[in-house]
């Protein structure tokens, strides 16, 4: 079985034409499915893409979404598109989504489960950064909180935090739920997990460098790396894939023997094939 690896593709850079030769591309690996770990495009055209990307390659696209797929609209708005996009399509799998709603088994011994996951602030200097992201203008559950930043009696920054660890800390006990359930029902001997915030800092790089403290918070989630080495911990059998986006910068970190995080390099407007994954 081969797996075609993208993340950050960025649709909505896109004309037509890139678009499907981009999508050749996939074609040309001949593999059997696409996983995507995050931002595929804008709210606007998210469902759009995805459609027209099955369409043209169709084969079974497993994806979550990233911050970039919430910009101009609502999380739980996107989300809702989502799952009724993916209620009865037989391509479209969004890892999001609870278990019941998709058949996370790949092949004998091998399951797929993933997050849209979000950055929480734990890493890095939160308390002296100045760094403000577009993620915080352009979707709306961040983007309510500046309503009141003109109030000097408003501490924006702190809410703001809260507003992203409650994100971050829902997704990540979801995962954790999803493991659980996975391992219990399936037996795997491997779990490929698909995020789109880095779990661990040593996995954020930039030019190939460790992200500075100060960016440090908006692209890592540490909520997301202590739920996994909690499972892979207790589940040394099993052999843990997490593969990641959201900083545009190529990385690989092995935390334990069992588990290996690999970020995704990205370029806008030249989405290309990180990794062909042979099963």
């Amino acid at each position: 079985m081969r797996l075609a690896w993208v993340t950050d593709i960025h649709l909505n850079f896109l004309d037509v034409k890139k678009r499907r030769d981009f999508y050749q591309e996939i074609l040309s690996e001949t593999a059997d499915a696409v996983l995507i770990s995050g931002d595929i495009s804008e709210a606007p055209d998210v469902e759009f893409h995805l459609k027209e990307m099955a369409n043209e390659i169709n084969i079974p696209i497993y994806f979550v979404l990233g911050n970039h797929d919430f910009y101009l609209g609502s999380i739980e708005q996107v989300r809702k598109e989502m799952t009724e996009l993916t209620k009865d399509s037989s391509l479209l799998v969004w890892l999001g989504t609870d278990l019941k709603n998709y058949d996370p088994l790949l092949k004998e011994g091998i399951v797929i489960l993933g997050k849209d996951s979000f950055a929480d602030g734990r890493y890095g200097d939160y308390e002296h950064t100045r760094v403000r992201l577009n993620d915080h203008r352009y979707i709306k559950e961040f983007s309510d909180l500046s309503i009141f930043a003109w109030d000097l009696d408003y501490d924006y920054r702190g809410h703001l935090l809260k507003k992203m660890q409650k994100l971050a800390d829902r997704d990540a006990k979801d995962l954790h739920a999803h493991l659980n359930e996975a391992i219990e029902k399936y037996h795997p001997k491997k779990i490929i997990v698909l995020v789109h915030v880095p779990p661990f800092e040593e996995a954020c790089l930039f030019e190939g460098q460790r992200t500075t403290g100060f960016y440090l918070p908006f692209y890592s989630s540490k909520v997301t790396g202590k739920v996994l080495l909690k499972v892979a911990k207790k589940h040394k059998d099993i052999e843990f894939l997490v593969l990641c986006g959201h900083t545009h910068s190529q990385a690989i970190f092995q935390p334990l023997q069992n588990l290996t995080v690999k970020v995704g390099e990205a370029v806008y407007g030249r989405p290309k094939i990180e990794e062909v994954i042979n099963l």
